[in-house]
């Protein structure tokens, strides 16, 4: 027996089966042509890899722990902001009657107005951080790119703006959906971010003046979805331009980095059935372009 041409050699990842009662499972399946005993035929080989998933899972979910971490004192400052504005507006009410002044329609129906809106605030941050800790299934959902990028934002977008770093959104109302998790994209946008912010900052420690500014568009064409993230930082050299998606490969200084980030995010675009490309001049910032495929 002999095996034809490779170019007939078939290779089908992660193929999504079902068992009896609805559990899910994951296959590997290669099948290649053959000719035996003057007949043709086709080897199909399976192999369950539902369990190496499930690691994968696993280490996916300890960075996102890990990434929580690192967003703690972004997340005391936005949970702090509405806590403020709400303690104000009572503090005020307060006032108003120990010092038995009248108080109108219009200033209660203002008043209350504004710590509702307040108390929504910090319920939509709450809600972001339970669905990003929270353990991704198997199965991919329909996902509306914008989502993701707005819980991440929802969380660290103020904490950007303190350290003088803007963040310009350009999201396309009309974007078609992708498959995959929401917490799990956002991590990937998170990880991106605060790389963009990290480039920016070490500019400025040689431009003390320098504005940061990063940019994240999205818009899709022939079929595909595009996100955009650029900034305007140090850019990466040419010599580590191919190795940044290395496990454990860093250009931080010691205890600023595992050099896990990165390596996280190649992982979950991968699975996804996406695709990672990057534009970058050193001292000039880098682009990072994610392409996923669209959902009907």
């Amino acid at each position: 027996s002999y095996l034809v041409d490779y170019k007939d050699y078939l290779y089908y990842p992660k193929i999504l089966h079902i068992k009896n009662g609805g559990v899910p499972f994951y296959v590997n399946m290669h099948a290649c042509p053959i000719s035996y005993g003057g007949t043709q035929a086709v080897v199909v080989a399976v192999t369950d890899i539902t369990e190496m998933m499930e690691k994968d899972a696993q280490l996916v979910q300890a960075a996102k722990m890990k990434t929580l971490g690192e967003m703690s004192a972004g997340i005391a400052h936005e949970i702090n902001q509405p806590l403020n504005t709400i303690k104000m507006g009572s503090e005020y009410l307060t006032l108003l009657l120990e010092q038995k002044k009248t108080i109108s329609d219009d200033q209660i129906r203002d008043m209350a107005t504004a710590i509702s809106e307040q108390v929504d605030r910090a319920t939509e941050i709450i809600n972001n951080l339970r669905a990003f800790g929270r353990k991704s299934g198997l199965t991919m959902e329909r996902v509306s790119l914008a989502e993701p990028i707005q819980g991440v934002l929802s969380i660290i977008g103020r904490q950007f703006t303190i350290q003088r770093i803007a963040i310009r959104l350009e999201l396309d109302d009309n974007l078609p959906q992708v498959k995959g998790h929401n917490n799990r994209l956002q991590q990937v946008f998170f990880n991106l971010l605060n790389n963009a912010r990290d480039a920016i900052q070490e500019k400025m420690e040689s431009d003390p003046e320098l504005y940061g500014d990063i940019l994240v568009r999205t818009y899709s064409e022939n079929g595909k979805v595009v996100v955009l993230i650029s900034d305007n930082g140090v850019g990466i050299p040419d010599d580590v331009r191919n190795k940044i998606f290395e496990p454990f490969f860093t250009t931080k200084q010691t205890g600023k980095g595992m050099g896990l980030g990165l390596a996280i995010t190649y992982g979950i675009v991968r699975d996804y059935g996406g695709t990672i490309r990057i534009e970058s001049k050193s001292g000039e910032g880098t682009t990072f372009y994610l392409t996923f495929s669209a959902v009907d």
